[in-house]
């Protein structure tokens, strides 16, 4: 009962997270004037259609509409098989499936992902943080779960 909550619990903020995502690529897209910072021009808010993926890597359109989705279903599988996963491993799990989402709808919709906030030489958006989350989560997740597996039962 508590995995089944948990999945259900980090869905539904998984869904949050890609409706204000979207909502924040929409304001942006729309009003690209609008850009502003807290310290120009490391930190701040603007508009940036980024046609490649993960540091601006560029990777031909059709691969990334076919492979998306095969690595979205891929991620739905793992959460709901594996009913013994951890709580932060299932939260992991669900904000890189996410951020894919958010960042997918994009590439779908404009054949670029929007990007608005501004990072030192950077511009992301809350899709991408959700995905670096849900990796660092997992990877804690995993050093925990190794971690647990290396100490020797105390014996009786």
């Amino acid at each position: 009962m508590a995995a089944a909550k948990t999945r259900f619990l980090a869905s539904l903020g998984g869904f949050f997270l890609v409706a204000l995502d979207q909502f924040l690529k929409y304001a942006v897209r729309t009003h690209p004037e609008n850009a502003f910072y807290l310290w120009r021009p490391w930190i701040g808010w603007e508009y940036f259609s980024n046609p490649g993926v993960a540091f601006g890597i560029k990777i031909p359109f059709p691969v990334i509409i076919i492979l998306t989705p095969l690595f979205i279903l891929f991620i739905l599988n793992f959460i709901f098989q594996k009913n013994s996963a951890s709580p932060s491993s299932t939260i992991g799990l669900i904000l890189i499936l996410s951020g894919a989402i958010s960042n997918f709808i994009d590439r779908v919709l404009f054949a670029a992902t929007i990007d608005y906030l501004r990072l030192a030489t950077a511009v992301i958006n809350i899709g991408d943080i959700a995905i670096f989350s849900g990796a660092l989560l997992l990877v804690l997740a995993k050093k925990r779960l190794d971690k647990s597996a290396d100490t020797p039962a105390p014996s009786s």
